[in-house]
Parts: structure tokens; sequence; C-alpha cells
């Protein structure tokens, strides 16, 4: 026999005993499997992946909730569990972003939270709401505020009617800009109390010192107005001092316009 011949037989050979010990140690598992008793649940452990940053929702909260809807969990087949179900019960909550529900082998369930995180909160004619960095509307939670940047004053009726969903019009993303620019500028963060939308549309800003009109105008060129309103405070008054102006108007490009304080004290 040639040693090409050889070479071939040896292979088929090594091909036929490999695939031979795979189907034995496949049926021996699956019999073993078969003739194992169903695993009970024994214990269920929640996880809030982020409780340092939102309380939206409490550990209590979520075993009540699997309990309501699902029935108790412990003391259940394993198998009989249906994980995507308790998934997407969870998610179903307008406050949590994502929800990840498994066993682990000693029989214990796992529940895996992740909150959503508000950027701003708009205090609206028919009631206040969170948005999201995902643009996601929610409702303010009754004992756990989030301590964002607050938007009031003439916010057009009927604004924001619908909860639990996305919103990606002109306003909201105006909106969820200046909140996650505030996000990301601590001081300014810690000066901007709140936001008002004035009856001609403009936003004002409620500051912590001072106590100037500061008018910001549309929610464009955030940036822009921030820098110009970070002048006024760095040159115009160690200079003037803070009663000269009652009124600082940033909404108009490249320029500061201030407004004299009629009696100065």
């Amino acid at each position: 026999m040639s040693k090409t011949w050889k070479n071939i037989l040896g292979g088929l050979l090594y091909t036929v005993l490999a695939a031979a010990a795979g189907a034995y140690f496949w049926f021996a598992d699956y019999m073993y499997g078969k003739n194992q008793p169903s695993q009970v649940c024994n214990s269920m452990k929640v996880t809030l992946l982020d409780s340092s940053l939102n309380k939206f929702i409490s550990k209590e909260e979520v075993v009540g909730i699997i309990n309501r809807f699902m029935g108790p969990v412990t003391g259940k087949n394993i198998d009989s569990i249906k994980l995507n179900q308790i998934e997407a019960l969870l998610n179903h909550r307008s406050v949590v972003k994502e929800s990840q529900a498994y066993v682990t082998r000693d029989g214990q369930m796992n529940i895996e939270i992740r909150q959503r995180k508000p950027v701003v909160r708009i205090e609206a004619p028919n009631g206040g709401f969170y948005i999201d960095q995902t643009a996601y509307i929610f409702p303010l939670i009754p004992n756990h505020p989030s301590y964002v940047p607050v938007i009031t004053g003439n916010i057009p009726e009927g604004f924001l009617s619908d909860e639990g969903q996305k919103d990606t019009t002109a306003l909201i993303s105006k909106m969820l800009d200046m909140g996650i620019f505030l996000e990301n500028n601590p001081f300014w963060n810690s000066q901007i109390e709140e936001i008002f939308i004035n009856q001609e549309g403009d936003a004002e800003l409620v500051t912590r010192a001072g106590n100037q009109r500061i008018i910001f105008g549309d929610l464009d060129n955030i940036q822009e107005k921030f820098d110009k309103l970070s002048s006024f405070y760095q040159y115009i008054v160690p200079k003037e001092g803070w009663k000269k102006y009652s009124c600082i108007n940033l909404k108009y490009k490249g320029q500061i316009v201030c407004t004299k304080t009629h009696k100065q004290q």
C-alpha cells in the first residue's frame, strides 16, 4: 500500500474515532441530565448597578413586581422560569433602562437593573417629567428626586403629553443639549438654579450668584453664550460691581447687552 493511501486511511480512522468519542460523551451527558431532578431556584438577588446615582426603584420593589405578575420565583423549578418574560416585565417600567435575569449553578436567581439617568427636568402644564440622554421621557418619582437642571415657565400647552417614549422634536433636543452641557460643566451646573422660559419664548437663567435678569434667548449656541456670561463675571463685575446692571442679554451673536439698574444703591 502506498504512503498516500496510508495517510488517507489514517485520517479517516482518526475522524471516525473522534466522531464516535464525541457522540459517546454527548449521549452520556444527555442521559445524566435527563436522570437528574430539575434544579430549584433557592434564592433571588437583586443588584441596582447604578444605585449611587439614581434611586428611582428599590430592590424590594423589583422583587414585588416579579412576585405580583409572575408569582414567587423561589421554590420553582428553574426550567419553568421564563427569564425573558421577567426582563420584559421589568423593562416595561419607565425608570428601568435595562434589566438582565440569569440563574447561577447554585440555583440563585440574579436580577441586575440599570436605571435611567435623567439629564433635565421639565415642569410643564400637564406635570413634571425627566428626560434622559436618549431623549426618553419618564415621570417624576415621588420621594426620589434627581437633582438635575430644571426648565420651567411658559412651556407649550400639551407639551410632553406622552410619557414612556422617546421624543426627538426640536424643542426637546435643545432642552436636552442644555442639560448635557450643564452636566459636563460642573461650575455652571452648580450656578444655574433654574431655566425659565418667558412669554417671548426666550430662556432666562436663574443663578445662585447675583440677582441680574439673564436673558439667554433660544437654546442654541450654548457654549458661546456661556462664554459671554463668563466674560461678564470675569471682567465687568470686578470693575463695575454686582449692582450696576439689572439685566444681561446674551441672545445676540458676538455681543453682551447690559441694562443699567435704574436706582443704584
